[in-house]
């Protein structure tokens, strides 16, 4: 393994090893400028453009986004590539990926917003949400998830990633059962893809996977 990916893997784990909103705004402080060569280049992160493979393909856009985590914009990115007219909102915790994002002019508006937080200053009538790593070790859990989801119209469509392990062991499975069953959401697919290139020389890496939850709010 060479050094770069050696770094890239001490990156990934200090990731994992969030548990506030303060830590995460430090901690992408630091890495924001480094984020998109770290893991997209050294790592072989394809989780973004699955994401948004699964969103162009199953889901019709038919008016603006909001991209959850929106991180330095990689999703969108690559919904952008399949669908040039799309208009995306971006929402992140950390004014840093904010700012490599709006170098991309890829956004329509950003916005720094903490989703523990109110969500009072948030568009509700977006056509579709996505996310794609925000749901994950040392991010946010299924209760987080279940606030997003009120907070949107009747009718908004949802493609949300969730790292696998976190989707299990922080009761999404559950929560999802709760919210179908309570007519909240409708139309619930799940996908579990790889969310690194195949060729990865770390099993870990290599085998981490995560679950793409396709849904609409009734």
């Amino acid at each position: 393994m060479s050094k770069k990916e050696i770094n890239a893997l001490n990156l990934l784990k200090g990731a994992y090893n969030l548990s506030t909103p303060d830590d995460n705004r430090k901690y992408y402080e630091g890495f924001a400028p480094f984020y998109d060569s770290v893991f997209v280049k050294d790592l072989g992160y394809t989780y973004p453009s699955v994401v948004a493979n699964l969103l162009v393909e199953n889901i019709k856009i038919d008016g603006p986004m909001c991209d959850i985590g929106c991180g330095t914009g990689l999703v969108a990115s690559e919904i952008k590539k399949k669908a040039p007219n799309a208009i995306i909102d971006g929402v992140d915790i950390s004014k840093d990926m904010i700012q490599i994002s709006r170098e991309k002019n890829i956004y329509r508006n950003l916005i720094e917003l903490n989703l523990e937080d109110p969500l009072d200053h948030l568009l509700k009538n977006y056509s579709t949400v996505v996310s794609a790593g925000t749901f994950t070790h040392g991010h946010l859990g299924s209760d987080a998830l279940t606030r997003l989801v009120s907070h949107f119209e009747t009718g908004t469509k949802f493609v949300i990633g969730i790292n696998l392990d976190h989707y299990h062991s922080k009761g999404f499975e559950k929560e999802f059962e709760t919210l179908i069953k309570s007519n909240v959401i409708e139309s619930f697919e799940l996908s579990e893809v790889y969310v690194y290139n195949r060729d990865n020389e770390d099993l870990n890496i290599k085998n981490s996977k995560a679950c793409v939850c396709l849904f609409s709010k009734t």
